[in-house]
């Protein structure tokens, strides 16, 4: 059979025109900005950089998106106290505005705000600490040290200072021990009271609120009044006091079962401290 070449031909014409009509719209339709390869010469040139190298175009980076500024939510002429406040109020207000609205702006823009009052607050640690170190009157570090090595050298000078009040407790003080013969915690602190009193030569008064023999005292004297005396009538067992010859008064020094170092640590600290000093 003999091919038709005129209906071949018209074929041909035909897909060409489809082509350049697509080629057409393409050109109008809008592409990204772009920029020549940078090895590229200038395209007026005459130059050639040989068939290895292509100098088509390339696209343009995207742009980066744009990063909202910490907003500025105080005012210098504010007070520093109500400026502090406004501080506080725009962080909870981003914050509130995150949670409800948890878009990438609102959430960005929480923690721009938070990163701020970070960085605010590191300020005045750092300013803190540098004027502590600097300023050695308020520094309460060399009052009561808080390193490892300061702190026991600190700790064994408290301890000979308390041996030594407690050395001497006698020539103004008395110690007067309450307790009875059914209470559970008179049996434990009644014999660690008398190894503490034999360890430190300290005169101890052991009465006995039931008039029988206590734990570690079987001469204790019954109470006959002296508890109401003291104005510890009713008052919880087992009870250490000091009793002040000078001025006739009684401390107390504390109720229930004490360790031997809290009982000296009690004892120096009302006989040899200055009330408010210590701490």
């Amino acid at each position: 059979m003999m091919a038709h070449p005129g209906r071949h031909g018209s074929g041909r014409a035909f897909a060409t025109t489809g082509l350049v009509v697509a080629l057409a719209v393409f050109a109008m339709v809008p592409v990204p900005a772009a920029e020549r390869r940078s090895w590229c010469p200038d395209p007026d040139s005459n130059a050639s950089l040989g068939w290895h190298f292509y100098c088509d175009w390339q696209d343009a980076p995207d742009p980066e998106p744009e990063v909202p500024a910490v907003p500025e939510v105080t005012d210098p002429e504010m007070p520093a106290s109500e400026r502090i406040l406004e501080i506080r109020r725009a962080l909870e207000e981003a914050r509130a505005e995150a949670v409800l609205d948890p878009t990438p702006e609102k959430v960005a823009a929480y923690l721009r705000l938070q990163q701020e009052t970070l960085r605010r607050a590191a300020a005045f640690s750092d300013a803190f600490r540098r004027t502590v170190w600097a300023t050695p009157e308020v520094d309460y570090t060399l009052v009561r040290p808080v390193g490892a090595l300061a702190k026991r050298v600190w700790s064994d000078g408290r301890r000979e200072a308390r041996d030594a009040a407690l050395a001497r407790l006698g020539e103004r003080y008395g110690l007067i021990y309450l307790g009875h013969a059914g209470c559970a915690s008179c049996k434990v602190f009644g014999p660690l009271l008398r190894a503490f009193a034999e360890r430190h030569g300290l005169d101890v008064l052991a009465v006995s609120l039931t008039g029988e023999a206590l734990e570690g005292w079987p001469e204790a004297v019954p109470d006959n009044g002296r508890a109401a005396s003291l104005g510890l009538a009713g008052a919880p067992s087992p009870a250490l006091v000091l009793f002040d010859t000078m001025t006739r008064q009684a401390v107390p020094v504390g109720f229930g079962v004490m360790a031997e170092d809290e009982m000296a640590e009690r004892i120096f600290a009302l006989t040899e401290l200055e009330e408010g000093n210590d701490y």
